[in-house]
């Protein structure tokens, strides 16, 4: 079922008129505040995935096969474009996503997260995801702790 969320979600962030310039950095930072969130509000993500860190913020570990497997079934596309001298791999779904997979409080999490940051830049939100504990702390490709993705950047009021 999770596998299932986390494309549904994918195709759901793709759709959301929220979220602005798509691209696969972003989208893996959006789905990555939308489980943390979701464990600390429902004590459990939203997708299942666990996240490992990369130099941009941290990317579900299953993320990119998802993502294959849609592209190639044609519920997805990536096409790089140029914004502002930078490409954007710019994510589109090409469905409307089965909101049934979802919890209404899931979707109400979701919409929340999407107003919040789906507007931002993906370097924006890799700015932000620098700042969380689970990111700061694990080593470089290795899993985010899921006990450390409870606290926030909010949550550490000190600082890292």
């Amino acid at each position: 079922m999770h596998s299932r969320k986390l494309e549904e979600l994918i195709v759901y962030l793709g759709k959301q008129p929220g979220v602005t310039n798509l691209g696969l950095t972003k989208l893996w930072k959006l789905i990555y505040f939308v489980d943390s969130q979701s464990l600390r509000e429902l004590g459990e993500s939203v997708t299942g995935s666990e996240f490992i860190k990369y130099e941009h913020g941290p990317v579900p570990s299953r993320g990119e096969k998802h993502l294959r497997r849609m592209t190639r079934s044609g519920e997805v596309t990536t096409t790089a474009r140029d914004i502002g001298g930078k490409t954007l791999n710019e994510v589109k779904t090409t469905r409307d996503a089965d909101l049934t997979v979802f919890s209404k409080v899931e979707l109400e999490l979701i919409d929340r997260v999407c107003s919040r940051y789906g507007r931002k830049t993906a370097k924006e939100l890799s700015d932000l995801s620098h700042q969380e504990p689970s990111w700061h702390y694990a080593g470089l490709r290795d899993k985010l702790s899921p006990e450390l993705m409870l606290y926030g950047a909010e949550e550490d009021a000190d600082g890292l």
